[in-house]
């Protein structure tokens, strides 16, 4: 019969003895009591049942249940295991507690079970769930088609035995603690109380890998990889190595353990009187079928055709939660107000299970902006008990939410969130994310209290760009509810630009992005329209472009808002990189898939999105900014910063000196000082490399740009060998930008490998 375990939440340890030692494991070791609370009248039911099955039958209870640790207390080696005698269930006080012994293997905490007898002392400490198997584990056949399914993901040094226990070797990767930083102040406490999330500054992987041998009675960190997909596992105590056994934190559960790429660690101590050789240590599991939650989630996010590929990179946050549907982001904000003379919160911390709202923090009705952030710090921490609201507490509409929390799988950290209205500064998001918040939500950047704010302004400055591109290079997520001219969208912080959901999707294929730069005046329209949608048909046509080509702009009127227009016509993926245009009257434009608008201070980061993420520049007519345009691009493109190729200078009317093109006394300027000059008595050679000025082309259509370019992507070697560029510095440029997480084209790779 296919049935899934029974698996409880967190019990806690309400009760701890003194501290002995054990002359067996050569570690303290202190008896407790584990107490499930508020239990359902199933659970205390079948508690007693297989109590008493076990006594008869003269069996040991973890034959029939047995307890799974936290994973922040394993990795800091605190053990827990059943004693095995009988549980004690109370039906009036609605409890399980089940006698326990802690172990404290870990050297480095030899001296730290007598604090948490205080943290026990102080209203219980949550330390582990049970497991009860109510029926087989899954086959050697089922494991067999799951995997040919997509369904579950297992390492290349693993093997399944008959009876279906999965052993898998450990990888070369090793953990280790700071026992500096562990004797500071209430960092144990701070570990204890928060699990894995509290263990960020704390432990760190070693770079010599795993050591050749586990010393006898010595505790190591390791890991595993392995991606779950629906089921629930449940490790082994015994590893392959005789004496080597896991520690407490032995369930992994199904949808969160996924990611293959992600190690998952596993926590050993060699009890036995020998060293032990970790070259092939294996961990052993098994596993079991889903419950009916867990198996709908898997229909939902693992479909035909998807499901290897979540499994491999873990089930994300907004394939559970839908959050780029507007309705279900509106929700998390449904109380969340832009100043506190609206009677709402200040924002709000979401989790499995638990949310905190923060109100606003203010004295004689004036909000202190500063206070507001300490604040948030505190929640943050879980120093603050006002405003947590857990079980019935919590509003029916959100318990959907944050019940899929807790599936969310990868490093498994973008399961707390922050809400509010518009971003807080870049420290305090720091402080959120070394406190375990991995998800941020806000409706806009910046909102002034008593100032119009709806809705709140969508523009970064340059400290907060780098901090939002560093937090998400570290696995933090960012998204936005924008609301803009009666309509919503959500889009999410994504390599650098917030993407809406299509756009998070087809991102990754663009490898050829094209800045289309000229004036925000729509008096060129007439002229341009025509001609710029057929060149964008051609670009979009060539066979080594296609779903791999990408516009990028200014994100305004004029010039900027025909090429947004006839590229999204013919299903081409655009970036909208701006400035706050709103000063002198342009409205930005926030249709592209991807976005990004910058204060006019932040002009300069603006510029480097765009020149360093293209590959071509076109220079329409346009006017003073673009003539900034065009000097930063060249000085981009002459430090390596961007690739050598074709930047077109188009000028279909001659809106020039005399009728000449419009660009021409630019070019021509550039000719100049990469010329050898001399004046006065003074031979000063040339101000730059002639090959910049020789990527600069003039030309009077756009058809004659398309051939130029086309040109270029069918053998860019031939170009740069025609126009003087020496392959070091393509090299150079192309090594840069591959440093800034730039995709490099294709053609482009394989033209430096044919030299």
């Amino acid at each position: 019969m296919t049935i899934s375990p029974l698996i409880t939440g967190d019990g806690q340890l309400v009760d701890i003895g003194d501290v002995r030692y054990n002359d067996e494991l050569a570690a303290p070791q202190a008896y407790g009591v584990m107490r499930f609370s508020h239990t359902s009248d199933a659970l205390r039911g079948l508690v007693r049942d297989l109590r008493d099955r076990a006594a008869r039958e003269g069996r040991p209870l973890t034959d029939f249940m047995d307890v799974s640790g936290r994973s922040g207390h394993s990795r800091i080696g605190l053990d827990i295991h059943l004693t095995g005698e009988a549980p004690q269930v109370s039906d009036a006080g609605r409890t399980v507690e089940l006698p326990v012994a802690v172990t404290a293997l870990n050297a480095v905490l030899a001296e730290s079970l007598a604090d948490l007898r205080g943290l026990c002392a102080d209203g219980g400490v949550d330390f582990g769930r049970l497991f009860i198997p109510r029926g087989p584990a899954v086959s050697r056949e089922a494991i067999a088609e799951a995997m040919e399914r997509g369904w579950l993901l297992l390492p290349r040094k693993h093997s399944v035995a008959e009876d279906g226990v999965v052993e898998i070797v450990l990888e070369n990767l090793r953990y280790v603690l700071s026992s500096r930083l562990l004797g500071v102040g209430r960092n144990f406490a701070e570990m204890v109380v928060k699990g894995k999330h509290g263990l960020g500054i704390f432990q760190s992987v070693s770079p010599g890998g795993l050591p050749p041998l586990l010393a006898a009675k010595e505790f190591m960190v390791g890991a595993v990889h392995i991606a779950l997909g629906p089921f629930t596992a449940f490790l082994e105590r015994p590893t392959n190595r005789a004496g080597v056994f896991h520690l407490a934190s032995r369930l992994l559960d199904g949808i969160r353990t996924s990611g293959i790429a992600t190690p998952r660690q596993v926590e050993l101590y060699n009890g036995g009187e020998e060293a032990a050789e970790t070259d092939g240590l294996a961990v052993r599991l098994r596993l079991y079928p889903p419950d009916v939650r867990v198996a709908k989630l898997a229909e939902r996010v693992l479909t035909p055709g998807r499901s290897r590929e979540v499994l491999a990179s873990g089930v994300d946050f907004a394939d559970l939660t839908d959050v780029f549907t507007p309705s279900v982001a509106r929700t998390l904000f449904d109380e969340v107000t832009v100043d506190p003379g609206q009677g709402g919160i200040y924002g709000r911390i979401l989790m499995p299970g638990k949310m905190i709202a923060i109100p606003w923090e203010q004295e004689e009705g004036v909000w202190l902006r500063e206070f507001q952030w300490r604040l948030v710090y505190e929640y943050a921490r879980g120093n603050v008990p006002e405003g947590v609201l857990t079980g019935e507490e919590i509003p029916k509409r959100m318990r959907p939410f944050l019940d899929d929390l807790k599936y969310v799988g990868g490093e498994q950290n973008l399961s707390k969130v922050f809400v509010s209205d518009a971003l807080p500064p870049a420290d305090t998001l720091r402080v959120l994310k070394r406190n375990g918040i991995g998800v941020a939500a806000s409706r806009g950047m910046g909102c002034e209290p008593g100032k119009a704010c709806r809705p709140p302004h969508f523009r970064m400055d340059q400290t907060l760009y780098e901090e939002l591109v560093r937090l998400e290079g570290e696995g933090m997520r960012f998204y936005m509810l924008l609301e803009v001219n009666g309509q919503a969208q959500v889009r999410e912080f994504f390599r650098g630009l917030w993407v809406t959901h299509e756009g998070r999707e087809r991102l990754p294929r663009i490898h050829t992005t094209m800045a289309m730069f000229g004036s925000a005046c729509d008096v060129l329209g007439p002229v341009l329209t025509e001609p710029i949608a057929v060149f964008l048909q051609k670009m979009r046509d060539h066979p080594r472009l296609g779903e791999g080509f990408a516009v990028a702009h200014g994100s305004g009127p004029g010039v900027m808002r025909i090429v947004d227009d006839a590229a999204a016509e013919l299903g081409i993926f655009r970036m909208g990189v701006g400035i706050d245009a709103e000063e002198i009257g342009q409205t930005p434009n926030f249709a592209p898939e991807a976005v990004a608008q910058f204060t006019n201070l932040a002009m300069n980061t603006r510029q480097d999105i765009l020149d360093r993420r293209s590959l071509f520049k076109i220079f329409n007519l346009g006017g003073f900014g673009t003539s900034y345009e065009v000097n930063m691009a060249l000085t981009f493109l002459k430090i390596g910063q961007c690739l050598p190729a074709p930047y077109i200078f188009i000028d279909p009317v001659g809106l020039g000196r005399g009728g000449e093109p419009f660009w021409r006394e630019t070019l021509r300027q550039f000719e100049t000082l990469t010329s050898d000059l001399a004046g006065g008595g003074q031979t000063l050679g040339p101000l730059g490399p002639r090959w910049v000025a020789n990527c600069c082309h003039e030309v009077r259509a756009y058809e004659e740009g398309y051939a130029i370019m086309a040109a270029f992507v069918d053998d860019p070697a031939a170009y740069w060998r025609e126009h003087g560029i020496a392959f070091d510095r393509v090299r150079f440029a192309r090594d840069n930008l591959k440093k800034a997480g730039v995709p490099i084209p294709p053609y482009i790779e394989e033209a430096l490998e044919g030299e």
